[in-house]
């Protein structure tokens, strides 16, 4: 169940909702169903949920951060058959469409967490960048037949539980470690090397990604 840890380590889960006044409340009624059911996983610390008026005129725009003890309990959470229901449900029952982002500094504070200092903030974004950019690009070519032929809230649902998991539970983990040194590097050549091979890696992975086998 929920509770609330003693460790300062927090990984915060950001959703963005563009609403209509029609769907304001059902939206309201719905993060309270997520919110009960999220307390009964490990780690969970609560929401908070932001309304005010949207650029959009007539608009009101909802800012709902969910928080955990750990970036593990998150995604366990984020995967979870429980929360997957109650968003197809609210799909369904009243047209509902998120877009969510995970925050940069959450990771910021989960990596911090392990290695007792603080990196620059664009080294992590790096890391999820490289992390995340070959795990979606990999999920559209696989999920071509499948996941594509999928209504798009569906399809971005199923798609996003799918490379939050691979990029949080493995990809960044791995690349923290295989990193390790140079997130924790202040300056010299080592540190612009680790930088250079990073960078490197994106733009194998958009040569890769260019080729014919890929085009989409």
């Amino acid at each position: 169940m929920g509770s609330q840890s003693g460790s300062d380590e927090q990984f915060v889960y950001t959703f963005h909702n563009e609403l209509p006044p029609s769907q304001v409340s059902a939206f309201a009624k719905l993060q309270e169903e997520l919110d009960r059911a999220a307390s009964l996983f490990e780690g969970y610390l609560g929401q908070e949920l932001d309304y005010e008026p949207s650029d959009q005129q007539g608009l009101t725009r909802c800012v709902a951060r969910i928080r955990f003890t750990s970036l593990e309990n998150c995604l366990a959470w984020l995967d979870s058959r429980v929360r997957r229901r109650l968003l197809v449900h609210a799909e369904e029952a009243i047209g509902y469409r998120y877009r969510s982002l995970v925050e940069p500094q959450s990771f910021d504070q989960w990596i911090t967490s392990r290695s007792g200092h603080k990196p620059p903030a664009w080294k992590i974004n790096l890391l999820v960048w490289l992390a995340l950019y070959p795990s979606v690009m990999i999920l559209m070519v696989l999920g071509r037949t499948t996941l594509g032929q999928m209504p798009l809230p569906l399809n971005m649902l199923i798609s996003n539980a799918i490379t939050v998991a691979v990029t949080g539970w493995l990809l960044v983990p791995w690349l923290s470690r295989l990193y390790a040194n140079w997130l924790n590097a202040s300056s010299g050549r080592s540190s612009w090397l680790y930088c250079a091979s990073a960078l490197g890696f994106l733009l194998l992975f958009f040569a890769i990604f260019s080729t014919p086998v890929f085009s989409f």
